[in-house]
């Protein structure tokens, strides 16, 4: 990346972070914030909080710090991490009642877009197919976000399709007091066939499968620990007693983590240059 297109890059991830860390900050220790919400979404909703205060806005901060440095890992890490920012705040904005943090959700939700296309424009004008040792676990990571993208496909149909034959309005919709569910939409139409994309592209050793799929690869540790972390506030809360599918979403992070870390490893040389 170019010097000004570095400064651009930090000084609009400095102003994604700082609101970030706001918006968090009063979501996870005011109780206004959610007041509107039902207690099972306001809950949620101070996990999400508590994982973005601790765990994203730091990683947006050392991320910058080795995009700096031009670290060829970062660009991917950081692209995914912008994503995850991307999906959630697409989600505060249109799914959580207005509240006093409307214009920092749209902020956020606009910073990170934005630098989300301009990290997928970057990788793209480069040649990162030859970032890649030849033995890239490729073909084991598409196959890992295809069963992904299928398992979470099995789950929102499993309660979307019946509601729609029988024209009843589903649980997750009519309990959390919303119009549809945001989460349904987005993964639905945007992020489930994304992820079945990317696999197919990497298998095919397409230089946008690689972007596409580590970006894939970040963005479900991340989301899998924000609802790990939302199913443990819950049970703390004492609004469910149902802890269990937590360490599932762990699993998950997990099983992420490691397959990103093989891949990374295969990765020749630190340096964009």
């Amino acid at each position: 990346m170019s010097k000004t297109q570095l400064t651009t890059v930090s000084i609009l991830s400095l102003l994604l972070a700082g609101s970030l860390a706001i918006v968090s900050i009063c979501g996870a220790f005011l109780p206004v914030t959610y007041e509107r919400e039902v207690p099972s979404l306001a809950t949620q909703g101070i996990g999400q909080d508590l994982v973005n205060l601790f765990i994203v806005v730091p990683l947006l901060v050392i991320l910058l710090v080795f995009l700096r440095k031009q670290n060829r890992a970062a660009m991917f890490l950081l692209s995914g991490t912008l994503f995850y920012i991307l999906y959630s705040f697409i989600i505060y904005s249109l799914g959580i009642h207005f509240n006093y943090l409307f214009l920092l959700y749209c902020t956020i939700l606009g910073l990170s877009t934005y630098l989300f296309i301009i990290m997928i424009h970057e990788l793209m004008g480069m040649d990162v197919g030859s970032w890649f040792e030849e033995h890239t676990p490729a073909r084991l990571t598409g196959i890992y976000l295809i069963i992904v993208a299928i398992l979470f496909y099995l789950l929102w149909l499993k309660e979307i399709v019946p509601a729609v034959i029988h024209n009843r309005i589903p649980e997750s919709v009519s309990d959390n007091n919303l119009l549809v569910n945001p989460v349904h939409v987005m993964d639905l139409a945007i992020a489930l066939p994304g992820l079945i994309l990317a696999a197919v592209l990497l298998m095919k050793k397409r230089a946008l499968g690689f972007i596409l799929s580590l970006t894939g690869l970040v963005f479900i540790i991340i989301l899998a620990i924000a609802l790990a972390a939302m199913m443990i506030m819950l049970k703390v809360k004492g609004v469910s007693e149902e802890s269990s599918i937590a360490g599932v979403f762990f699993i998950l992070a997990l099983l992420s983590s490691v397959i990103l870390f093989l891949f990374l490893k295969k990765i020749k040389g630190s340096n964009i240059s």
